[in-house]
């Protein structure tokens, strides 16, 4: 097996287990999003722009919401960040149930579920909408996760780290403790998901959303790939597939 891939200490501690955000990484959500958000906005003159969508990322609904309205400058007399939530989720609640998988994402998980990785889902996501989103794909995520860490399960969303700290302690078992930040692997689609996951000690593979500008790729992940396809588990310490 081959050196798994350095922290960014320099060491090369094996992953012990993994960690996946959801929208845009497991399921193809963000086109929806986009248009929703678009959609909204075209009334008000603005633009969903990447550099928007990023900010987005990962943070609650609540909070994504106020921190777009500020950022377009549209104030309590254009729409609260109420409204745009409940006109967004209308949009929206036709589209989520069918929201299919990433590239790449199926073959992962069977083969780190095959291997016995410990794996769980940290999703900005509160846990209504990750069930609505998942609908379709219950016997796959219901077999491969341990648990799953919803944004309405913290007080605060990424770029803050509690989200992947709270995912790390579910790791615990009766036998042994959680591993260490530095023996887990995030995957992760967002700038903000990057920033947290580094924050609480991780490795990160960063997989962009597609047409994600490049500058916005660059926010220190380990690793960044263009598809889950690309992602070789050897690298990193874990079983290869068996090609």
């Amino acid at each position: 097996m081959a050196t798994p891939h350095p922290a960014k200490d320099g060491s090369v501690v094996p992953v012990a287990a993994v960690i996946f955000d959801m929208d845009g990484l497991l399921l193809d959500t963000e086109g929806a999003y986009t248009i929703a958000q678009q959609r909204i906005l075209d009334r008000f003159g603005r633009k969903f722009t990447w550099e928007l969508k990023a900010g987005m990322m990962g943070r609650q609904a609540m909070e994504g919401a106020k921190w777009l309205l500020d950022a377009l400058e549209l104030g309590p007399q254009d729409i609260t960040p109420e409204q745009f939530l409940e006109e967004r989720d209308a949009l929206l609640a036709d589209v989520f149930p069918d929201s299919p998988l990433m590239p790449g994402v199926e073959r992962l998980l069977r083969h780190l579920a095959s291997a016995g990785v410990p794996m769980c889902v940290a999703t900005g996501s509160n846990k209504q909408q990750f069930a609505v989103k998942t609908s379709k794909h219950g016997e796959l995520f219901g077999r491969v996760f341990s648990h799953v860490v919803t944004g309405d399960m913290l007080p605060r969303a990424k770029p803050d780290p509690a989200i992947f700290l709270r995912a790390a302690e579910g790791f615990t078992t009766p036998q042994q403790p959680a591993p260490p930040p530095s023996a887990l692997l995030v995957f992760e689609d967002a700038p903000n998901g990057v920033e947290a996951a580094l924050a609480a000690g991780m490795r990160v593979v960063m997989v962009p959303y597609p047409g994600m500008p490049e500058e916005l790729q660059r926010c220190g992940a380990t690793r960044v790939l263009k598809s889950l396809e690309e992602f070789r588990p050897e690298e990193w310490g874990l079983p290869p597939y068996a090609e």
